[in-house]
């Protein structure tokens, strides 16, 4: 019973205290006994006293008790909600669900505030099997074990297409990325070489099968461990592609963003007033052209020459469009 009530009293701390909500002995036994408690306000000290030797941070302060270091700051916990609430693949119900189960570390006054700025907004997808999808491919991945799943996509008349006629995919399970609101599985497809990968939003019914994975070394340069930052760094707009060296002739104001988009350490040097040169790896696919073209004047292709001829060629055939 002691234990229990010893409990109890931390929930109530958990959830009723802050630093700037405190609660002396005399609301703590008035709580207690809401919850079916009697006790005496020496036996709620000894409970503090006990929870704080165990590792809980409880403050007793001259008005009372409170406590102080949680689980989470309210600081991650807002941070935690802001992702989950960007995340298109969690679909409207599952953010609900989570932001709940986040709000649980905070105390009541906590939340209260965060609910007043929460609001469920944006794209969301409908697929509802995403959690066990992840689970799932996250225990190939553990197991090193081949997985098999239907792929769907979205048809003009908005409905969810399976591919392949119905025929799974088979693919060796590398790692889980997330980049740019969408998570992607990291993948080598059965019978293919290289890397490919797929949106999780839009695979179901997964399974594990019995055949080991690939080695990521067969499939890819990298040995021994995926490097799953590398990769989606690499491969722009998650479009993959024969990894290049690329180099580039970019606006001075653009400095930033090439260093955001593939590290500080890649090789700059001026070029002028107002422009600079960027060596940069990436795989030169319709993800790459497309990253350039946004841009027009302000980054030119110089190396490849067949990358080059196929922005040029990109960029014309946007140009025609508006000949008329």
């Amino acid at each position: 019973m002691i234990k229990v009530r010893m409990l109890t009293l931390l929930d109530i701390l958990y959830k009723m205290t802050d630093e700037e909500h405190i609660m002396n002995s005399q609301s703590l036994l008035a709580e207690l006994s809401k919850r079916g408690y009697s006790t005496d306000r020496r036996s709620v000290y000894r409970d503090v006293e006990a929870l704080a030797e165990y590792g809980y941070d409880v403050v007793t302060t001259p008005k009372g008790f409170y406590l102080r270091n949680r689980r989470f700051t309210l600081a991650e916990i807002m941070l935690l909600i802001s992702a989950v609430q960007a995340a298109p693949f969690v679909t409207e119900s599952k953010t609900a669900s989570l932001m709940e189960k986040l709000m649980g570390f905070l105390s009541v006054y906590q939340q209260e505030g965060l609910k007043n700025a929460s609001n469920i907004s944006g794209v969301k997808f409908g697929n509802e099997e995403v959690y066990r999808t992840i689970e799932m491919i996250n225990y190939g991945i553990a197991s090193k074990k081949t997985i098999s799943f239907l792929y769907y996509k979205r048809s003009i008349m908005r409905r969810d297409v399976v591919q392949r006629r119905g025929k799974r995919y088979l693919v060796s399970p590398y790692a889980m990325v997330w980049v740019q609101d969408r998570y992607y599985l990291i993948s080598n497809m059965s019978g293919k070489e290289g890397l490919t990968h797929f949106r999780l939003d839009r695979i179901r019914d997964v399974r594990i099968e019995d055949a080991p994975i690939r080695p990521v070394e067969e499939v890819s340069d990298y040995e021994g461990r995926f490097n799953a930052v590398d990769y989606a760094s690499k491969c722009l707009n998650m479009f993959g592609g024969e990894i290049k060296k690329i180099r580039l002739r970019c606006s001075i104001d653009l400095l930033n963003e090439l260093f955001d988009r593939f590290g500080d350490d890649i090789p700059v040097k001026k070029d002028g007033e107002d422009y600079f040169i960027a060596l940069v790896e990436a795989a030169v696919s319709e993800g790459f052209i497309n990253w350039v073209c946004q841009y027009g004047s302000m980054v030119e292709v110089q190396e490849p020459k067949d990358l080059r001829e196929a922005v040029k060629k990109r960029l014309l055939d946007a140009a025609a469009l508006y000949n008329e």
